[in-house]
């Protein structure tokens, strides 16, 4: 009786161990795919689908599309339990039209079936982009050309066309035509025959199919040695060569002093500070002084640099008050208090140079209120640590408002943050300029 229980319950063991593995071996296939929806975005022509086997009988899939511009790789296989396909999906976009085009993938197998939707955009190509490689071409003595870069930042074809006023000036082509992305150099030649010792200045426009137009200043020695100092900051610059002349270079522009040859050498000086309101000038005044050795310099350039000891500043008020009584660089050793009404006009008006410190930060009283806006390097703007650089800020005065109790010469915790970003300027290009950069402020 005993050896027969015994006999009993093996048996139903066994039976029970045989019968879960008989349903584990024979669960059926099942089909899932990890994505319903594909999207070829502009310039993309690849994507990818991964399906999964999670049942454990081999599952047998078939992939095909609807569209003939679609395709996959590959179009059909096995997978055993928990095992994955990645399957590559291809547009092939050249015989569509610009706009949508729908289809759809068909994923049939022994574990189900899917179908996932699949939108191909074929946008209009971008209209034609002129771009060139530089804006001032200065020719020494000693040479009789130059070049110019030109380029198609589009998608569409850009055809451009140069000219000059100045019959001493011709080029290796006057017009072409570029394709998407494509470039070329265009030779810039002179004829200096019955041109008397001078500097000779001119400029030259290149036109466009609506793609833009530029115009680059071209400079020609004839005889005669010359340095040119191009101001590269957001103020004008005054410089004096002594005993050679003082002149105002405008803002990215240059002066050039001419001389018969070589000089070996010239000291000058140069400054520039912010705007003047009234009797006020606004900010540093950032000055430059050095003594330039030339005997190894043919026809140099030299740009006129503030270093990233300084920063440039503008504001733009939109709020509805005034702002006044600036403080820059408040409570530490470098701050510079301003006396200005800024209008809220939504317009830009230029402040001046200040001391670029890691903690540097600018207040301004809100006109009618006891409060004070506030913005802190590191938080309301990040300086670039770089020459010439600059902070344009933007006060909507929508942040949450605390009172102040800040004096207009030492004053208490700022209590407002307000937007800012960085003034953005056309990058002006100048090919073997060497760069001075200022020696001090006062």
């Amino acid at each position: 009786m005993k050896k027969q229980l015994y006999t009993s319950i093996l048996f139903i063991i066994i039976s029970i161990i045989s019968f879960s593995s008989c349903r584990k071996d024979h669960r059926p296939a099942e089909m899932h795919a990890d994505t319903q929806t594909i999207i070829f975005k502009k310039n993309t022509t690849t994507q990818y689908i991964s399906i999964v086997n999670t049942g454990n009988s081999l599952l047998n899939y078939n992939i095909s599309s609807n569209e003939s511009y679609i395709s996959v790789h590959p179009t059909s296989g096995t997978l055993g339990f928990n095992e994955m396909a990645k399957v590559e999906i291809n547009a092939n976009t050249d015989n569509l039209g610009f706009g949508i085009h729908q289809s759809d993938i068909n994923i049939s197998s022994n574990g189900g079936n899917n179908l996932i939707n699949v939108t191909v955009l074929k946008p209009y190509p971008d209209p034609p982009l002129l771009w060139w490689d530089i804006d001032y071409i200065k020719i020494p003595s000693n040479s009789n050309k130059d070049y110019i870069t030109i380029k198609n930042n589009g998608e569409e074809t850009l055809e451009y066309n140069l000219s000059t006023p100045s019959d001493w000036m011709s080029f290796s082509q006057s017009s072409g035509s570029l394709q998407a992305g494509q470039s070329e150099v265009v030779w810039v030649n002179v004829d200096r025959s019955g041109l008397s010792n001078d500097l000779y200045s001119s400029f030259i426009n290149i036109a466009s199919n609506n793609a833009g137009t530029a115009k680059i200043d071209v400079d020609m020695e004839v005889g005669v040695y010359s340095v040119s100092f191009f101001n590269p900051t957001y103020t004008e610059i005054d410089i004096n060569v002594p005993g050679d002349g003082a002149y105002i270079i405008p803002v990215l522009n240059r002066i050039n002093y001419v001389y018969p040859s070589n000089p070996g050498s010239i000291y000058y000086t140069a400054n520039t500070s912010g705007e003047t309101v009234g009797s006020q000038t606004l900010g540093l005044t950032i000055t430059w002084e050095e003594t330039i050795n030339l005997s190894s310099e043919v026809s140099p350039i030299y740009d006129l640099n503030i270093s990233d000891n300084f920063f440039f500043l503008s504001v733009i008020n939109s709020g509805s008050h005034h702002l006044d009584q600036w403080s820059i660089n408040y409570d530490t050793p470098y701050q510079f208090d301003e006396d200005v009404d800024i209008p809220n006009d939504n317009q830009e008006y230029y402040f001046g140079y200040y001391d670029a410190l890691n903690n540097s930060n600018v207040y301004a009283r809100i006109v009618g209120t006891n409060n004070d806006a506030v913005w802190e390097n590191g938080q309301e703007f990040d300086f670039p640590w770089t020459m010439n650089q600059s902070i344009l800020l933007e006060s909507g005065l929508k942040s949450s408002i605390k009172n102040g109790n800040r004096s207009f010469i030492q004053s208490g915790k700022g209590v407002m943050t307000l937007k800012t970003s960085t003034i953005s300027r056309s990058e002006y290009r100048i090919r073997n300029s060497k760069p001075l950069t200022n020696a001090s402020s006062r």
